[in-house]
């Protein structure tokens, strides 16, 4: 079919109906241009203006003197060769060790010993080689435009949400500063079996548990719908279950994780651990299919359980990555920007609203992921447009009240970060503003729940004060004030720990091992001070007991309880800064040193 420009006799010989280049946008997306004047289709079909680049990139001549499209570097190129270069040494890796595996009954433990060490530099130049390639990645990530935009057929397969979730996945969770692979981790990881058969009678109460416990933390999460879910799952018409199912992967994505990070926060979790890696590997098999064929909500909805999931099983991949990588999608859909059609409009739709709620999950996973590891923000405050929850929300529930001050939470932190020059008697305003609204409804948020993120935002104020240690002054209290109740709450927060701990109900994660490391630091720094706030002076025992206890599943985090229990008995303040180990954040080590 002919242009239209064509029958009325517009063009000329002379006019040209395409490019010599691409456009200024699909260059810089490094993504395919079909060149046409006056804008190429891609550029039409997002409603973006197409413009000409910014230099000329035309072929090159005979009198020579233009530029080639071959001197132009290309991201995309250097990030192919790569991964046609690490899935070289993955299959070759693969191999030795299955090699390994088929002989090691056969050989002696001294043979074995030697074998390993021969594949120490192999193992070292893969890792540097895995961040090489995540590091150009986030670059080419950072150094994209930000417009919302979805991703399908027109994504360079090695960027797909699929490859890149599976590199998260596979940096190992147990120590959760460095980003490195465990050759162990994939083969046991590999060995998951995922022919599992589960009853309503045993998926039942790690469900309940999942949503007392973790399902209360997030807007998004709807107990009625998780019900839903688990009928449709045991329901006795295998057609209906499939139908349910099979139409939406990602209901049976989130319901698989929710069953396995139940057994995660049970007091069974210690024999669990293998059926809930099995359940999670079913899990994440489905990711590609809801990446490619599901709304962005429901992508996301995916990646905040999967979040979920490793914040409480070392073989669940690296927390910090695997919520920076949910935030980087957030950010391209959009999910940071309001997008209600018209702002006089005070009604909101029903997916507005769960996209809504899906980003401010991500927000408070963000705020508080960075924070315990001094980690840099994935999105800033001033980039945000989306209204918060108590805007569109109206009157919450009581099964959301506990997220909703969460979000509060997060969006504390976020303004004791980003105000450092501030003094100690303004953050405390802000945060005591926060406990005497949390304090309204606390009936339907559990104790120690409270009593945590109380620790984390007081530990944020104490790493946050500026270095000539200016305080302010107040005619409510005095810093010294400040401080002993800081104390107290941490006090009251290893209580609560250990005695669920004693009661067999302690829910151990990597949050709750910065949490107790962070609140044994500000005891021991301001114990001397106030002595008197201590009604049990076991109490730093009872703090390396709950770092022992993580430190059991998180072999990463035995440098806390060292770290700790070093600092209680320290006599030679400079050698011990110096010594150190790298899991202590930076924030917790000036803390430290200003205490020595």
């Amino acid at each position: 079919m002919r242009r239209g420009s064509d029958i009325a006799g517009i063009d000329s010989p002379v006019t040209p109906r395409q490019r010599g280049k691409a456009c200024e946008r699909c260059w810089k997306r490094k993504q395919k241009c079909d060149r046409t004047l006056p804008a190429c289709s891609t550029c039409i079909n997002v409603g973006q203006e197409c413009v000409p680049r910014r230099f000329d990139v035309e072929p090159i001549t005979n009198t020579g003197g233009n530029l080639s499209h071959s001197a132009v570097p290309s991201y995309v190129e250097t990030l192919k060769r790569k991964r046609e270069s690490l899935q070289k040494q993955l299959r070759h890796k693969r191999a030795r060790h299955a090699d390994d595996f088929n002989t090691e009954q056969s050989q002696a433990v001294s043979v074995q010993l030697s074998e390993n060490a021969g594949h120490e530099k192999e193992q070292e130049t893969t890792e540097r080689t895995v961040e090489a390639a995540m590091g150009e990645i986030g670059f080419l990530s950072r150094s994209a435009m930000a417009e919302p935009r979805s991703e399908r057929d027109e994504d360079p397969q090695e960027l797909a949400t699929g490859r890149m979730l599976r590199a998260a996945l596979a940096i190992t969770g147990a120590n959760p500063i460095e980003s490195r692979i465990d050759a162990l981790q994939q083969v046991v990881g590999g060995m998951a079996d995922q022919s599992f058969s589960l009853k309503r009678p045993l998926v039942t109460p790690f469900m309940s548990r999942f949503l007392d416990t973790e399902g209360i933390r997030f807007l998004h999460i709807n107990s009625t719908h998780v019900w839903e879910d688990l009928e449709e799952f045991f329901a006795e018409s295998e057609s209906s279950r499939n139908q349910a199912f099979i139409a939406k992967p990602s209901r049976l994505f989130n319901f698989y994780l929710a069953i396995a990070t139940g057994m995660l926060v049970s007091p069974q979790s210690a024999s669990l651990q293998g059926l809930a890696c099995s359940i999670h590997a079913a899990a994440v098999k489905l990711f590609n299919t809801i990446a490619q064929s599901e709304s962005n909500s429901n992508i996301l909805s995916c990646m905040i359980s999967i979040v979920m999931f490793s914040m409480h099983c070392p073989l669940g991949g690296s927390t910090w990555h695997l919520v920076g990588l949910a935030m980087k999608k957030a950010i391209a859909f959009g999910f940071h920007k309001d997008s209600k059609p018209d702002a006089s409009i005070s009604e909101y739709s029903e997916a507005l609203i769960e996209k809504y709620n899906i980003f401010w999950d991500l927000y408070t996973l963000d705020r508080n992921i960075s924070a315990i590891m001094d980690r840099p923000f994935g999105v800033e405050d001033g980039d945000i447009t989306v209204p918060p929850p108590e805007d569109y929300l109206g009157s919450p529930t009581e099964e959301q009240r506990p997220a909703l001050r969460s979000v509060m939470h997060a969006r504390l932190i976020s303004g004791i970060r980003n105000s450092p020059s501030e003094s100690l008697v303004f953050h405390y305003n802000n945060f005591a503003d926060w406990r005497d609204i949390v304090r309204e409804h606390s009936s339907s948020i559990p104790a120690i729940h409270i009593l945590q993120l109380k620790c984390r935002a007081i530990v944020e104020v104490l790493k946050t004060r500026r270095a000539d240690n200016t305080t302010g002054q107040s005619l409510i209290c005095s810093p010294a004030t400040i401080e002993r109740d800081f104390l107290e709450i941490c006090v009251d927060y290893i209580q609560e720990a250990y005695r669920q701990s004693e009661l067999d109900n302690y829910i151990g994660g990597t949050v709750d091992a910065f949490d107790s490391f962070a609140a044994g630091i500000v005891i021991i720094c301001l114990r001397e001070r106030f002595p008197q706030s201590f009604r049990d002076q076991q109490i730093v025992n009872k703090c390396t007991t709950l770092l022992t206890l993580l430190g059991e599943r998180f072999s990463g985090l035995k440098g806390f309880r060292r770290t700790l229990w070093d600092l209680s008995n320290a006599t030679a303040p400079g050698s011990f800064i110096t010594n150190l180990p790298i899991i202590v954040p930076n924030g917790l080590r000036s803390l430290i040193q200003g205490a020595l």
